[in-house]
């Protein structure tokens, strides 16, 4: 009883009991005793900052025990966080090793199970259209780089942070030119791609994280591991149009040449070098991370099943041509 949880879900009734849902995370709880209201209250008072002791003194209608083994559960599940009792904040370290762990286990639990990175476990049954759709929506994606970098150029607690940043912006400048050179290989023009609509889940991951690295440039931070490859050695998905057997190396180069700048460049940790120089990380901050964490892989994760469910279909166009509208 002697730490701090922060909590963002509640329990309710279902036709299965009493389900605790945090989003679009829930699970049933068994052998719950007590009021509902009561149990509410105490996880709406559990911000993170506040002694769990506090706040069951005053709910003494509850069973002491019962609410830390809940709570201790939300935890091993990463539904809730805990930090030490007595500090309400803690090091910009220890924070992304909590966010990354969080991170790898939504990732394996959705994301690597989405039907586009379940299909490159078997290249040759791909169609064409897909590989030629990422390269597309990456395009687009990278293209509105600086829509979601630049905020952030110029962040002001922690100098170190901001120049890491700015050295990476300079590094990550013109990217989109390499995924340009592959899709001129498919007689794919920069006129033709300027006429050209991304996917509405490409926009939507990208004005999320403009609206991050513009409101909350912190969480910005915790998200660039992903985007940026954290762990990867090859890309599976250039990996895959190497052995399909029926893409031209001359539209994997570019594609992979841009994969390596930033493998060699260790753009993968750059979230943790920018954390190590976060001295402090309160923990309403942190509550809040874990939150919009769930939010960021979803979005992830909705990017790459629609390039799957958009390209894998015969009857869509390559290209979403304004003009076709």
């Amino acid at each position: 009883m002697g730490n701090n949880y922060a909590v963002s879900g509640r329990l309710e009734k279902s036709d299965s009991g009493i389900v605790f849902n945090d989003k679009e995370l829930s699970f049933t709880v068994e052998n719950l005793s007590g009021n509902l209201n009561a149990w509410n209250s105490i996880f709406d008072a559990c911000d993170g900052t506040t002694p769990l002791k506090l706040i069951l003194e005053k709910h003494p209608e509850i069973c002491n025990a019962e609410v830390t083994e809940l709570l201790d559960t939300l935890v091993e599940n990463k539904i809730a966080y805990v930090s030490d009792s007595g500090e309400n904040f803690i090091s910009g370290d220890e924070a992304i090793l909590i966010l990354e762990d969080i991170q790898a286990s939504l990732l394996y639990s959705t994301l690597y199970k989405n039907k586009f990175w379940q299909a490159m476990q078997s290249p040759r049954e791909v169609p064409k259209k897909v590989y030629f759709g990422m390269a597309i929506e990456n395009y687009h994606f990278l293209f509105r780089e600086s829509w979601f970098d630049s905020p952030v150029l110029s962040y002001l607690p922690s100098t170190k942070a901001r120049l890491i940043m700015n050295e990476f912006y300079g590094e990550e400048y013109g990217h989109d030119e390499l995924i340009l050179n592959a899709l001129n290989h498919l007689d794919i023009s920069r006129e033709d791609m300027a006429e050209t609509l991304p996917l509405p889940e490409t926009l939507a991951l990208c004005n999320a994280l403009a609206y991050w690295s513009a409101n909350d440039p912190l969480f910005f931070f915790s998200t660039m591991g992903i985007l940026e490859g954290k762990d990867i050695k090859v890309d599976s998905y250039i990996l895959a149009m190497e052995n399909s057997g029926n893409i031209p190396p001359e539209f994997i180069k570019p594609i992979k040449e841009h994969a390596n700048i930033n493998i060699e460049a260790e753009h993968g940790i750059l979230t943790r070098e920018l954390f190590h120089e976060i001295p402090v990380v309160r923990d309403d901050q942190m509550k809040s991370m874990i939150a919009n964490t769930r939010l960021f892989v979803e979005l992830y994760d909705n990017f790459h099943s629609a390039v799957w469910n958009y390209y894998s279909n015969d009857n869509q166009p390559l290209l979403r041509r304004l003009s076709n509208i």
